[in-house]
């Protein structure tokens, strides 16, 4: 994507910032994304809340040493008292109230995770991240994160490597024999990509319960940050992947990266669990290789793609609908992938 038309390199759109369980009763928690600090605290009503990092008194960072009374968020340094919106509402020493805010963001909860709204011209979001029933249902083991990583990559070269089909069966050859496009269908904020694929299960854990395998794989993103997939297979069972792949700026030059997964239920319960557990590993392994192809690639001017590639260009030219660019027509940025 050409940057020099870009105001700024992060995609406005909502972002994985913690999990549920990070964040327990009254928790404050610090974080960094997108090149600057926040601090992330569950009121006392149990809503999670988000504000820039510092308070505007001394400079103090909210997230070491903050607590939280109430509906609020306690300064460590003196006391300054401040609400999910941003305004400072207490100061323990005097009955005057300043005239300013901390920058509040929009934030949400839901599929065990804890998602911001970032957008660079602090606008408010105009879509929502639906909840997902798997993440709650009994018929699927829980949903459990697989690992995190730090990841030297942006989002675009992120999104590519996802819909890329063709390193699928190259790359990741201990498990894929094939892997086939379908296409691609885009409404607004969402995109939504089939593949039907021919696993190679044989040198992985869950080749011993599945054996070799065909299947399906169907992936919505909401955004560049956050997507779901449904994978099914017909083998020795019919087996159910169900994972979130999560990636969220830390600056421009680094990814948190998180994947969960969970599985559906289709054996006894206790190889239910094991078969959860070989599919959490197998997931891990997979990215792993993807992680030095992220980090040391480069992104052509002119890249060579064909059409067994996977649908490159035109998820690229929908992810430029989230970043925030000086020109009207964002349909002429250049994409590169």
């Amino acid at each position: 994507m050409n940057s020099s038309h870009l105001l700024s390199p992060f995609p406005n759109s909502w972002f994985r910032i913690a999990t549920s369980d990070e964040l327990p009763a009254k928790g404050v928690l610090p974080l960094r994304y997108f090149g600057q600090d926040f601090v992330l605290f569950r009121a006392e009503d149990g809503t999670p809340h988000l504000l820039d990092a510092h308070c505007p008194h001394l400079g103090a960072h909210l997230g070491y040493g903050g607590t939280v009374e109430g509906e609020t968020i306690r300064c460590p340094f003196h006391g300054w008292q401040w609400n999910c919106q941003g305004d400072c509402v207490k100061i323990p020493y005097t009955d005057k109230s300043p005239q300013t805010q901390i920058k509040s963001w929009p934030v949400r909860e839901l599929n065990g995770l804890i998602f911001m709204y970032y957008h660079h011209q602090a606008q408010e979001p105009d879509w929502e991240i639906p909840q997902v029933p798997e993440c709650y249902s009994s018929e699927w083991t829980p949903l459990r994160s697989v690992q995190r990583w730090k990841v030297k990559t942006n989002l675009v070269q992120y999104l590519e490597n996802s819909v890329d089909v063709s390193h699928l069966y190259s790359l990741h050859r201990q498990t894929f024999d094939d892997a086939i496009s379908d296409g691609i269908e885009i409404d607004g904020p969402t995109l939504t990509h089939r593949i039907t694929q021919k696993y190679n299960l044989s040198a992985m854990l869950v080749g011993k319960l599945v054996g070799e395998a065909d299947g399906s794989v169907k992936t919505t993103y909401y955004g560049p940050g956050y997507d779901v997939s449904y994978y099914w297979t017909k083998g020795l069972i019919q087996f159910g992947l169900f994972t979130i792949f999560t990636g969220t700026p830390i600056d421009e030059d680094y990814l948190d990266v998180q994947i969960f997964s969970c599985v559906k239920k289709v054996l006894p319960p206790p190889l239910n669990l094991l078969l959860a557990a070989f599919v959490k590993q197998d997931v891990e392994v997979t990215f792993k290789q993807d992680i030095d192809i992220l980090e040391h690639r480069i992104s052509p001017t002119h890249p060579i793609l064909f059409e067994e590639d996977g649908p490159i260009k035109p998820s690229l030219r929908w992810v430029s609908q989230f970043y925030s660019s000086d020109t009207a027509d964002q349909n002429n940025l250049a994409v590169k992938s």
